[in-house]
């Protein structure tokens, strides 16, 4: 399994994605922090041969900040509004599954607060502290 965060640690919430690699990654869990080019780190991922991808990144559920859900590629056209990647979540996913035959979902985490020089929100800070222990349980 492969964790891959997406996202822009100057905006606020947007930065949750490479924020929680980190964490991740201190944990020993395979991680890539994609930024916000995710497309440029679809190949890097695919040399690591995972079963399964999870991309974490800030998306508008239309949800209280910090809310987390697990979607797959049909859920996020469906319920999600705007990313703030240039290229859509939705193709690099697909790209994933086309490179690596790997399962690609994506952990998405309702912002707070987008604004550029913000911090992470109390709720989506929050996460971090949760979030790493509940990935690495057996």
């Amino acid at each position: 399994m492969v964790y891959m965060g997406i996202g822009n640690i100057l905006r606020g919430d947007d930065g949750i994605g490479p924020e929680l690699v980190a964490r991740l990654s201190e944990k020993g869990l395979c991680t890539v922090d994609a930024g916000t080019a995710p497309e440029n780190y679809i190949r890097p991922v695919a040399r690591f041969e995972p079963d399964t991808i999870v991309i974490v990144d800030a998306v508008h559920l239309d949800r209280e900040p910090g809310s987390v859900e697990l979607l797959d590629r049909s859920e996020i056209l469906e319920n999600t509004g705007f990313t703030t990647h240039t290229l859509s979540p939705v193709l690099v996913m697909e790209r994933l599954e086309d490179e690596t035959g790997a399962r690609v979902v994506m952990l998405a985490i309702q912002p707070g607060t987008l604004e550029f020089g913000a911090s992470l929100s109390p709720e989506v800070d929050r996460l971090l502290d949760i979030l790493p222990d509940l990935l690495t349980l057996e």
